[in-house]
């Protein structure tokens, strides 16, 4: 006797239920031959290749954005690495930019070098000189890897201007973790591939790790393979987590959005901080470009004091209401010393090739914290500064 587990009796719940299971059963051969080698009735084989909850996020964060087609994947940098590794080879030549995240780095100068992929990084501090760049390498590229805003300093790209300079058979893929949807639909701009940390604003909770990959659907396909064959899988309950906070993400991003103007504002008015980046500002080197792709500029504001590493530590110190972590789009408020933090490996000559200063404060403001509060935290901290 085949044996069946019984039919559940609540099919019709509103939220979709939580699949955490390992393995799919079959009825009989039939089912068999219609589920898993026609594929012309919907069924599960194997928890690392497919899950129920798993295709409903995707199938909601394909809506979001546009796309034709969605994968999700255990982390950001899941997503990432199995994207590049599955849609390279040994003697590809891949661009990316000089102010990318750090991990995002290594990746392209530390690990598909080993696969033969050319990388050429190249800064957007200067916008049209990084596309002049492009257009000289011209069709020697097989990959552009563009990441806006990029962090610390929120610097962004003209994404048409680049799509244009390498024309259409370039792959472009953009880590759009700070600007999700609402704020920028990559996809509109002529990007193949979005993707995403859905650690950050995409899960908004502080308290799952994910990600996202969004796009063509060719493409798409390619890299599931080598996910479904590598098995860089999320789990059932991560998924349902990160479907529930889909519905609230145009209310946490307005929130972000109006958080983050109204202390960047602040901040770049006090007299102890001497640089500040928001994109949201007209001070910023790209507001330019902030107001032709940008809806809304988030929570992230990173700002510099012109203080030692030491002195600066000490303001960071003095903050009372964010907690001294590395994330964003969480409801609480977070803030790090960057070279303390993120780049505390790097040299001085290090520092200065990607632009950070000793000084430099990330603040991630918080969609449940009290922003006047925030504000007035700083201004105790930094009045001593």
């Amino acid at each position: 006797m085949t044996r069946r587990r019984p039919q559940e009796s609540y099919q019709n719940s509103v939220a979709g239920p939580i699949y955490q299971s390992a393995s799919y059963y079959f009825e009989d051969e039939d089912h068999v031959r219609a589920g898993l080698h026609e594929r012309s009735r919907p069924a599960g084989r194997y928890g690392r290749y497919s899950n129920p909850t798993w295709l409903e996020v995707e199938a909601a964060v394909s809506k979001l954005c546009g796309a034709e087609s969605s994968l999700l994947f255990a982390s950001g940098m899941a997503a990432h690495f199995t994207t590049f590794v599955s849609l390279l080879k040994a003697g590809d030549e891949v661009v990316l930019p000089a102010e990318s995240y750090r991990q995002t780095r290594n990746v392209f100068h530390h690990i598909l070098p080993k696969f033969g992929v050319v990388v050429h990084e190249i800064s957007i501090r200067d916008p049209d000189v990084f596309i002049d760049r492009l257009r000289a390498l011209g069709s020697r590229l097989r990959l552009v890897h563009l990441e806006m805003p990029s962090s610390p300093h929120m610097y962004l790209i003209d994404v048409a201007g680049v799509r244009e300079a390498v024309g259409p058979d370039v792959i472009l893929t953009l880590d759009s973790s700070f600007s999700p949807p609402p704020n920028f639909h990559a996809l509109q701009w002529g990007v193949d591939l979005a993707l995403f940390s859905a650690t950050k604003y995409l899960g908004g909770h502080g308290d799952i790790v994910a990600g996202m990959l969004s796009g063509r659907a060719d493409l798409i396909e390619q890299v599931r393979w080598f996910r479904d064959t590598t098995g860089p899988v999320s789990d059932g309950n991560t998924a349902f987590l990160l479907r529930r906070s889909l519905y609230t993400l145009p209310m946490r991003m307005a929130t972000a959005n109006a958080y983050g103007l109204k202390t960047a504002q602040y901040l770049e008015a006090h007299e102890k901080v001497t640089k500040i980046y928001y994109t949201g500002l007209p001070s910023h080197p790209h507001y330019k470009l902030g107001q032709d792709y940008l809806r809304g500029h988030g929570a992230v504001i990173t700002f510099e004091l012109g203080l030692s590493e030491a002195e600066t530590a000490a303001v960071v110190g003095r903050l009372a209401v964010p907690y001294m972590a590395s994330n964003f789009g969480a409801p609480q408020t977070l803030v790090e010393q960057s070279t303390f933090f993120t780049y505390f490996e790097y040299d001085d000559a290090g520092l200065r090739d990607i632009g950070v200063d000793r000084s430099t404060v990330r603040l991630a403001l918080g969609y449940a914290d009290d922003v006047d509060l925030v504000i007035d935290d700083l201004d105790r901290a930094l009045a001593t500064a």
